[in-house]
């Protein structure tokens, strides 16, 4: 299982799957985040890319502007990424911020795989 300081892939077949293990997606973390997962998702390609953030309970506007960044960049390559688990906290500022227009948002592994992709 690959990781750096704030993320681990979590083994599956048909995902890459990236569980943030940071509370806080400060600008350190979001700017480590960003690099480990287009590292990543450089190695394992034709699946989505789902991060998990069931640990992070504060997501500031420069980490919603990276995750929108990353969306934006994948759907050019007609690749996918979704966030499952987002705190309740977070998914109002993205719901606010109409970000969630651009950010796939699932509870869970299950609905990702399940549901038809938006790029």
């Amino acid at each position: 299982m690959e990781e750096s300081a704030n993320a681990i892939v979590r083994p599956h077949d048909d995902a890459l799957i990236i569980e943030v293990q940071s509370k806080t997606l400060d600008e350190s973390s979001t700017r480590e985040l960003v690099d480990f997962v287009l590292g990543e998702a450089s190695v394992r390609s034709g699946v989505p890319i789902v991060l998990d953030l069931a640990k992070v309970r504060f997501a500031p506007s420069v980490a919603l502007g990276a995750l929108v960044q990353m969306s934006k960049s994948f759907s050019f390559e007609k690749r996918r990424i979704a966030l499952i688990n987002v705190h309740k906290r977070i998914t109002d500022t993205i719901r606010v911020t109409q970000l969630h227009r651009i950010l796939e948002l699932h509870f869970s592994l299950d609905d990702v795989l399940k549901s038809k992709p938006t790029i």
